[in-house]
């Protein structure tokens, strides 16, 4: 799994770098915890249930075979020690302030409710390019 940045595609790479920047003026440093991913890593995610599709925009994505969407999250909730060093704790108030700063910028966040059976599941972290600019 990849966490650089250069790994996203070229028209999402700026609104990252504006995303990344707006947080911080927000006073919420912030981890990238994902770009691009391969469909191995892809599959274990979705075995390890932090995942839900193989239609993921982390995979290589067209036409530059990179990715149109990555992972964040705030470092008020990340875990220097422990067996998972991630906390997804989405009563944090810095979730709300991550994800309205991706949706001003135009991007999908992974707050939308994603249905599988009878349970919702929310993806704070994930942020998505959804319409050229």
């Amino acid at each position: 799994m990849s966490r650089a940045l250069n790994d996203l595609d070229s028209r999402l790479r700026p609104i990252a770098f504006e995303h990344l920047a707006r947080c911080i003026e927000a006073k919420v440093p912030v981890m990238i915890i994902d770009t691009l991913r391969t469909t191995a890593e892809q599959e274990v995610n979705i075995a390890n249930g932090v995942s839900w599709t193989m239609n993921s925009k982390h995979l290589p994505q067209p036409p530059e075979g990179l990715a149109l969407a990555y992972d964040l999250c705030p470092y008020a909730v990340y875990q220097a020690d422990g067996p998972d060093k991630l906390n997804w704790d989405d009563t944090h108030r810095d979730w709300q302030i991550i994800g309205s700063i991706g949706e001003r910028l135009g991007l999908k966040w992974g707050l939308i409710k994603i249905v599988k059976g009878k349970s919702v599941r929310y993806d704070l972290g994930h942020f998505q390019f959804t319409e050229l600019i």
